[in-house]
């Protein structure tokens, strides 16, 4: 098929959404002939891509609008994002309109940003539309917030009231419902979908990324260096944001310590919260065992997850979970908490996902399940190994090939 795919988020060479976009379009041009919209920020790097061989002949990039330097503030820049991506979805249309007077498009496909909050205008063109996988309505309950710090509840009650004053944007539901399918990434995005009126039929679940074969090789490889006694080895990454539950899992690990878990836990990443984190580490008495540090490199992140036992990232309301999803394959056992992508991701027979129900629940519930793999270190292997199984079955490129060639046929015909 000649596919139309909107990816303003798509670099070879970063993470995040960049490489959720990448990922995609490598996934999708081993069966159809591909037509990108892009950023133009991306322009470099995808030229870079070309000259090493990673671009296949069958996908043809045009590069949108214009782009500054972001912000050193990471909460300006965010904002910069966002204004970037709606100057980029009303300039879309017209540009779709002229490449599909030339290309006579089977299928138009939004990849990224995989967020509802936003509108595509494209299933305008007439042609068969897929929006997602897009998540964005996970959320962190009420009763949680105290457990924020006092700038982190301002800005998720802030991101919430958003999400409710979104569901009221006509051009939101008109997307979503002319839709041919939506892909919603988490069960909360899906029962919005469905609230806004889209036909049961043509809403299903999709992670909104997926591990490549070549990074599934890497992370896939010999974990003798996995340890059956000793210090439990716990590890968590991303950016640093109040959601993402980390003074939760301080608080979980200070329980485990007092009783008898010994741990070493290792935080790789950067955020308006790591300098509270920091301090409520040294404040529970974890200064030894813990280590908040900035990003890894490529070689030291798949070192470092190789010879952890443990994913510990309780987050509150991510959409997917591309780190966890890597851990996973490097037979991390996931520690979690049950919402957004993560509860849909991790299963019991793999790891823990628990309930969102108070603040010192989710806190004892992870405590108890660090003291059970702390006392049977037996089973941080058979749960790795099946935290593995899980990702290379469910969450492929092939899967997620399988899963849009179906659905492209699907709405074609």
């Amino acid at each position: 098929m000649r596919v139309l795919l909107s990816a303003i988020a798509c670099d070879p060479y970063q993470g995040s959404e960049n490489y959720v976009g990448w990922s995609a379009i490598r996934a999708l041009s081993r069966d159809h002939e591909l037509w990108v919209l892009t950023s133009n920020r991306n322009q470099n790097p995808i030229r870079r891509a070309v000259d090493d061989g990673l671009v296949p002949a069958e996908v043809h990039f045009s590069f949108l609008g214009r782009s500054e330097e972001w912000h050193p503030h990471p909460m300006v820049a965010r904002l910069q994002h966002w204004r970037e991506y709606i100057s980029f979805s009303r300039k879309i249309l017209e540009v779709a309109r002229q490449l599909h007077r030339r290309a006579h498009f089977d299928v138009i496909h939004h990849v990224t940003i995989a967020s509802f909050r936003v509108p595509s205008p494209l299933w305008k063109l007439g042609v068969p539309f897929v929006f997602g996988p897009i998540g964005g309505y996970e959320r962190v309950p009420i009763r949680l917030m105290p457990m924020l710090s006092p700038s982190a509840a301002v800005f998720e009650l802030c991101r919430t009231g958003l999400n409710v004053a979104s569901k009221h944007v006509p051009s939101i539901g008109s997307c979503i419902r002319n839709s041919a399918h939506v892909f919603a990434a988490n069960e909360e995005t899906r029962a919005l979908v469905l609230g806004l009126g889209a036909l049961p039929s043509r809403v299903s679940l999709l992670s909104a990324g997926f591990q490549t074969a070549e990074r599934s090789a890497i992370l896939g490889r010999d974990n003798a260096v996995k340890q059956i006694a000793g210090p439990l080895r716990v590890f968590a990454g991303g950016s640093l944001l109040g959601r993402k539950g980390i003074a939760l899992a301080l608080d979980a690990l200070a329980e485990a310590k007092q009783r008898g878990v010994d741990f070493h836990y290792h935080v790789a990443g950067d955020g308006p919260e790591a300098t509270r984190l920091k301090r409520h580490a040294a404040e529970l008495g974890l200064g030894k065992e813990v280590v908040i540090c900035d990003w890894l490199s490529g070689t030291e992140y798949y070192e470092t997850l190789a010879q952890s036992d443990v994913f510990l990232l309780p987050s509150l309301g991510d959409s997917s979970g591309l780190t966890l999803m890597e851990a996973m394959l490097a037979e991390c056992v996931p520690l979690v908490v049950d919402r957004g992508g993560p509860g849909y991701i991790v299963t019991p027979e793999c790891g823990w996902k628990v309930p969102a129900t108070s603040g010192r629940s989710i806190v004892r519930l992870l405590a108890d399940a660090l003291v059970t793999l702390y006392g049977d270190r037996s089973l941080v292997r058979e749960k790795g190994k099946a935290a593995a199984r899980r990702i290379v079955r469910d969450f492929s490129d092939e899967n997620y090939r399988t899963i849009v060639n179906s659905t492209y046929q699907a709405v074609v015909q």
